[in-house]
């Protein structure tokens, strides 16, 4: 029955209308589900101030109460890979970046991503970890809560798994038929898109450090999952918290084809050297100083009404 199902989907993805593109597009939920208030307890908004107000630039998921872990690209400069030293603050326990008077938020105090992702720009070690200057207070609200990481020889191919990916982003696309570039229209509220993981990406391969993800919309014609904007946010086996990649890249010019997630599976050891403060050189750090989380639920959201 497994070779007979994995035939049959290779030939799904063979299909002409299916032919990928490489566009490096940073992923954000499209054509996604709207997810219910704490629905995804761990899931974060990562945003930054800018001129008068904030804007969402990535997802992320609450380790415990003082880290959370994302994407690298999400916190690194797109030419040299190096961390910046830009103010990050996060919202937790939210489902609509709009309204500013629900949730929690918390600056960030210090990042940690790989010195392979700074070193070596052919690298998908796409992983980082932020500290907060203040803790989450887990305990007070009920749509906080954490992910669950998994264990190194759990999740793995060729096995697969159905699982589920959330974020903030872009709930529909189109080609712009002028330029052959594929656009996208965002709104505010938290959606989620389930599918395989582990599911052969015939055109580029995944790498051991990576999952690969297909949505289950494909089955119906339907291109749902991942798409430009909503890097660093979870991939989790359905139905529960464990966390087995970080949203990083897709390499198709239309959202929901394939998207490759980071394997947390792979950086345990650097998750552990973190999150018990023992840094070496194998990890590039950065330390913040700005303080906003305060003034943050009295800043609209860039572009939306509150």
């Amino acid at each position: 029955m497994l070779t007979i199902k994995i035939n049959f989907l290779l030939l799904l993805f063979l299909s002409p209308s299916l032919i990928c593109y490489v566009t490096g597009a940073r992923p954000r939920i499209v054509e996604g589900e709207l997810a219910g208030f704490g629905e995804f307890p761990y899931i974060v908004t990562l945003q930054r101030l800018t001129e008068g107000c904030t804007y969402h630039i990535c997802g992320g998921s609450i380790l415990d109460e003082y880290h959370i872990i994302t994407a690298a690209h999400c916190v690194t400069n797109n030419v040299t890979n190096k961390l910046k030293n830009e103010q990050i603050t996060l919202g937790a326990g939210i489902t609509d970046l709009t309204d500013k008077k629900v949730g929690v938020y918390r600056d960030v105090e210090e990042v940690f991503i790989p010195l392979s992702y700074t070193s070596n720009k052919k690298s998908h070690d796409d992983i980082a970890i932020l500290r907060l200057r203040h803790p989450l207070p887990l305990a007070d609200y009920e749509t906080l809560g954490l992910v669950q990481l998994p264990k190194a020889d759990e999740y793995l191919p060729p096995d697969t798994f159905n699982a589920t990916t959330a974020g903030f982003g872009d709930n529909s696309q189109f080609l712009q038929l002028n330029t052959g570039k594929v656009y996208g229209l965002s709104d505010p509220y938290l959606k989620y898109a389930s599918g395989f993981v582990n599911i052969i990406d015939v055109f580029h391969g995944c790498k051991p450090t990576e999952v690969c993800f297909k949505s289950f919309g494909f089955l119906s014609g339907q291109l749902k999952g991942a798409c430009n904007g909503d890097s660093g946010g979870p991939l989790v086996i359905e139905n529960t918290n464990i966390l087995i990649g970080i949203t990083s890249y897709s390499n198709d010019k239309y959202c929901g084809q394939y998207t490759k997630f980071t394997r947390v599976s792979s950086y345990l050891d650097f998750i552990k050297k973190v999150r018990d403060n023992e840094i070496d050189e194998t990890i590039s750090s950065v330390k913040l100083t700005l303080e906003f989380e305060d003034a943050y639920p009295y800043i609209p959201l860039c572009g939306h009404d509150t």
